[in-house]
């Protein structure tokens, strides 16, 4: 991502409150600008992972369905799933490259992640995200320990079925 935009989230971040809607919009607004041309520059970067690669296909196919979205239809319904699936494949393969279990404790996988990125704070923030709000701790029927909705457990398990609206996001997430 372009220093420009780094520095534009770092500025957000350092405004007084609550901060989330204006970083969210930030990053909606540049992935989907140009038809999403921000957002497959950036997939394109990772045809050269080795856990990434053979997976290539499918996020290309998230960013055509984005791109191909017409009217009343949300892609997102579509979309996040298939990327929370893959997440857990990406995170499944590092885990065992990096010689941790699938049946790793929560607090140790997520303290070993933690600890390859220390002291960056956008880092820190991809980590918080993904961490605590992506794969944070949930109970079927039991409210999540934080506001946010979006949770791995909960959209793949189909308990929460308005994931993904822009209208969501900034109401319930600020």
């Amino acid at each position: 991502m372009p220093l420009t935009f780094i520095f534009e989230v770092v500025e957000i971040g350092k405004r007084k409150g609550n901060q989330r809607k204006s970083i969210t919009r930030l990053f909606i607004d540049y992935f989907s600008s140009n038809n999403f041309e921000n957002l497959e520059k950036l997939v394109d970067g990772w045809e050269t992972n080795e856990i990434f690669k053979p997976r290539m296909k499918i996020f290309r196919d998230c960013i055509s369905v984005m791109r191909n979205a017409k009217g009343k239809y949300n892609p997102l319904t579509i979309v996040l799933p298939t990327l929370i699936a893959q997440i857990d494949g990406i995170r499944i393969e590092f885990m065992n490259r990096n010689g941790l279990s699938f049946w790793t404790k929560d607090r140790v996988w997520k303290g070993w992640f933690k600890g390859q990125t220390p002291n960056q704070k956008l880092l820190d923030l991809a980590n918080d995200i993904l961490l605590n709000i992506l794969f944070q701790k949930s109970q079927p029927g039991r409210p999540l320990e934080t506001p946010f909705t979006f949770n791995r457990h909960k959209i793949m398990h189909g308990e929460y079925l308005r994931y993904g609206r822009i209208d969501i996001i900034q109401i319930e997430h600020l």
